[in-house]
């Protein structure tokens, strides 16, 4: 029992003085005003902190190695478990860069003053948009034929396959009733949704495909994206697309507020040509699979106001 007990505490020992290695080093990224000068900081927000690293890293070093005139020696990547985290750091200076999707780019514009440098092609996107779909001549071919019946969305944080289609509902007049099986019918008048994630294990959009192909529900949405990728063209033929929403940014890139004007005009420059060099494109690459950047544009920055607005019309009104 003592060598058990022993190696219990060496064993806790060892899991503090990591944690405490972790923390020394971003108090001194943080904390040091020299260093910190002296270091580009790029923010991600991701449960997978290993993955984000990867993926982040290349183009970070990418960056700061073309930034020595502004007398930035290196690059240093940093997660943030939430939105709510990120704003917190960018609020304090402590991030100088972090790439988002439009919902969490416009929570940290609006919360955090963080400014919108240039639009991110993930994946090789520029822009996506939801889709509504149901059974070809099945008699559900416009949202009216949906109440009294189910939708199936992915999971409540999903962006394209529940908020922006479940705002599309809402601001049009429908009532929405939370069910806990596609078996239960909502209230009369109303249309009912369920979560495919909560439902089963593998979740995504092809059990979806699949539930509505079966009339289990009347209909689901996700982005156009997984209706190319996912949907083979066999099934597709036995669905039908009932609406499209107007499209959003698939990523956006922003800064921090008080970045110099020089600093943001030479990371947007390099931002958008990296797409021309080897060395920017093998970091692109890394990148999530990054096409290229682009500026922001009246454009963008109306879809970007218009998702914000449905955002908030979906926290009022459904209880997430």
């Amino acid at each position: 029992m003592r060598y058990n007990h022993s190696a219990y505490r060496l064993i806790i020992l060892i899991v503090a003085l990591l944690f405490s290695s972790l923390f020394t080093v971003s108090a001194s990224v943080h904390n040091s005003n020299i260093l910190r000068e002296e270091t580009l900081v790029v923010g991600v927000i991701s449960t997978n902190p290993k993955k984000a690293f990867k993926r982040t890293q290349p183009i970070a070093d990418y960056l700061a190695k073309n930034l020595q005139q502004h007398k930035i020696t290196n690059a240093l990547v940093v997660v943030a478990k939430d939105v709510r985290q990120m704003t917190r750091w960018i609020k304090n200076g402590q991030i100088d860069l972090v790439s988002e999707t439009v919902f969490a780019a416009h929570d940290l514009v609006q919360n955090a003053g963080a400014q919108l440098l240039a639009r991110r092609w993930k994946s090789g996107v520029a822009e996506y948009s939801s889709i509504f779909f149901s059974k070809l001549n099945h008699d559900v071919d416009s949202f009216d034929d949906l109440r009294n019946k189910n939708i199936a969305f992915e999971d409540r944080g999903s962006t394209s396959a529940y908020l922006i289609p479940a705002a599309i509902l809402l601001e049009q007049g429908y009532e929405l009733y939370e069910v806990t099986s596609p078996r239960e019918l909502p209230p009369e008048g109303k249309i009912g949704y369920f979560f495919s994630d909560e439902l089963s294990k593998s979740g995504g959009e092809k059990n979806m495909m699949s539930w509505v192909q079966r009339s289990i529900v009347a209909a689901a949405a996700f982005s156009n994206l997984d209706w190319e990728k996912e949907i083979p063209e066999q099934v597709q033929r036995q669905l039908q697309i009932i609406y499209t929403s107007q499209p959003i940014p698939r990523s956006l890139m922003l800064v921090r507020p008080n970045m110099p004007a020089e600093l943001k005009q030479d990371i947007l420059m390099l931002l958008l040509s990296a797409h021309q060099s080897e060395q920017g494109k093998q970091a692109l690459t890394a990148y999530k699979k990054t096409k290229k950047f682009d500026a922001i544009t009246s454009d963008i920055e109306q879809s970007i106001h218009w998702a914000g607005e449905r955002k908030a019309l979906v926290d009022k009104n459904l209880i997430r």
